[in-house]
């Protein structure tokens, strides 16, 4: 049987995650909602529990901050993107970008850069090509070899 040594260590970075998310999460709350005050409270609530030895109790504050957690991520707003939407055309000419108001700007002179042409594939597109061969049932060629 493990000690209680032993069984808070292995909880320590079970409780450092969820201080972190919690953390987190409450930093991206709108200033109206006061987010300093909720970090502070987070901060006092872990620095009090941090004496508790029984792993029932360290059980059951976790997962009362599982439960914060989890209302946090579902009233936090989501990080907006400042750069918006960008729409390329292909041209003959080139690459245009097209901005919000209609106007348009070359990418790299015009000309489209990419890692991968003739010689060398795209691992990516390889992987997907051999999962939707594998989702057809062709898994082997051995029925083109004659072997069964």
């Amino acid at each position: 049987m493990a000690s209680p040594s032993t069984m808070i260590a292995t909880s320590k970075p079970t409780i450092i995650s969820t201080y972190r998310t919690l953390t987190r999460l409450i930093k991206l709350l709108p200033s109206k909602q006061k987010p300093e005050k909720q970090l502070q409270e987070v901060r006092q609530t872990f620095r009090k529990n941090s004496a508790l030895t029984e792993e029932a109790d360290i059980k059951s504050c976790i997962q009362l901050a599982g439960e914060k957690i989890a209302y946090l991520r579902i009233v936090t707003p989501k990080k907006s993107s400042t750069e918006g939407n960008k729409r390329w055309v292909y041209t003959k000419d080139g690459a245009v970008q097209i901005d919000e108001n209609g106007e348009g700007t070359t990418r790299d002179g015009g000309r489209v850069l990419s890692n991968f042409d003739g010689k060398n594939l795209d691992p990516c597109k390889v992987n997907m090509h051999n999962g939707q061969l594998r989702r057809m049932g062709f898994q082997n060629n051995l029925h083109a070899k004659g072997l069964f």
